[in-house]
């Protein structure tokens, strides 16, 4: 089943960094063979992964998405694209919250020394 294969992909990783790289990359490699809309829903096709909550905002817009189909549209090939894209990101955050938070870097700021007035 390929949600044992999202969790046995997740599984290696040890930062959450790493896991959104990789989320990342299948995500994009699951876009490129589709072109048209009709194989690649375009509700779903912006979905953002580069911090912890754009990943959260982009599983709730798909589960949206796949929550929102009804009857023939759940047999469409968008919808089963989708809901592989829903567990791929379901996969992706379960092993998010397993892995701790990483730190933040703040940038240093110039000092500013002497301030002349005119």
């Amino acid at each position: 089943m390929i949600s044992d294969k999202w969790t046995v992909l997740f599984t290696q990783f040890r930062t959450r960094t790493e896991v959104r790289g990789i989320l990342s990359s299948t995500l994009t490699s699951m876009m490129e063979p589709a072109a048209d809309s009709t194989k690649f829903p375009s509700e779903i096709s912006g979905l953002s992964t580069s911090n912890d909550r754009e990943v959260m905002e982009s599983y709730l817009r798909v589960k949206i998405f796949c929550d929102g189909r009804k009857g023939r549209d759940r047999a469409s090939v968008a919808a089963g694209i989708a809901s592989d894209v829903r567990e791929l990101f379901g996969k992706a955050l379960e092993r998010m919250k397993e892995l701790p938070p990483e730190p933040t870097t703040l940038v240093p700021i110039a000092a500013v020394r002497y301030v002349r007035r005119a």
